[in-house]
């Protein structure tokens, strides 16, 4: 079966990922080889930290679509950004500088690993009444989460998206991480599991550890859930779970 990762920082050159087309290279090989066969890629969006990369996004998937052609052909490359909030990301999105994913409704976004419960509220909720999704990249990350499971819940019910990193499912993050990930993994307050890979080593394009963990824990369906049909679903525009759209 194939996977699916829709947060993944393999683009040469626009961000903290790939810092090389051979990088880049080898993160795509190495997600192939982990048994990814449909990969959405989300380099870093903010002006203040990364710049105006736009154009050097498309150049970068231009030539990773290219070599996916020629290599592996049976691999399906879509293209977002990953966006770290600011009050002002709305207008970013409404101008198209910073793209949601595959031009759906749905918006990877990230906040500081340090921000405040209220910060990510407010900009979670500030994006679903302008009218997007937003899918909350690697939600057992943040501290202020920690051990607050009613809060999780309530961005789950409004309609967020959540999306777990699968290193913190293995204890790339440490164990506190580890634990909340697992906790919500258990709680079912993960919609979808993706790598945030950015290189070969620390931050590998890993995904069928993840798959094989879910899988012998909670079964096949939930593993094919978290780890394939949820994104692709996502990837179509189509409802994630049946109680919003």
């Amino acid at each position: 079966m194939g996977l699916a990762d829709i947060h993944i920082h393999l683009l040469f050159g626009v961000d903290d990922g790939a810092k090389d087309e051979d990088e880049m290279h080898a993160m795509l090989d190495a997600a192939y080889q982990a048994g990814t066969r449909v990969l959405c890629c989300t380099p870093h969006f903010h002006p203040g930290y990364f710049g105006d990369n736009y154009d050097k996004v498309n150049a970068a998937f231009k030539r990773l679509s290219s070599y996916v052609q020629k290599t592996y052909p049976d691999m399906a490359l879509y293209l977002g950004n990953e966006l770290r909030y600011e009050p002002e990301c709305v207008n970013w999105l409404r101008q198209g500088v910073c793209r949601t994913v595959n031009g759906t409704r749905y918006v990877l976004v990230d906040f500081s690993e340090t921000a405040p419960e209220k910060v990510i509220g407010n900009g979670l909720h500030a994006l679903l009444n302008a009218g997007y999704i937003p899918i909350l990249a690697h939600v057992e990350r943040y501290r202020s989460l920690h051990g607050r499971i009613p809060a999780i819940q309530a961005f789950w019910h409004d309609g967020v998206v959540l999306q777990a990193d699968t290193q913190s499912l293995l204890r790339g993050f440490g164990l506190l991480v580890q634990r909340q990930c697992r906790k919500l993994l258990s709680l079912g307050l993960i919609d979808l599991f993706s790598s945030d890979a950015h290189n070969c080593s620390s931050r590998p394009p890993e995904m069928l550890t993840c798959f094989n963990y879910i899988n012998k824990k909670y079964g096949a369906d939930y593993a094919a859930a978290l780890c394939c049909d949820n994104a692709i679903r996502l990837l179509r525009g189509e409802a994630v779970r049946k109680d919003f759209s």
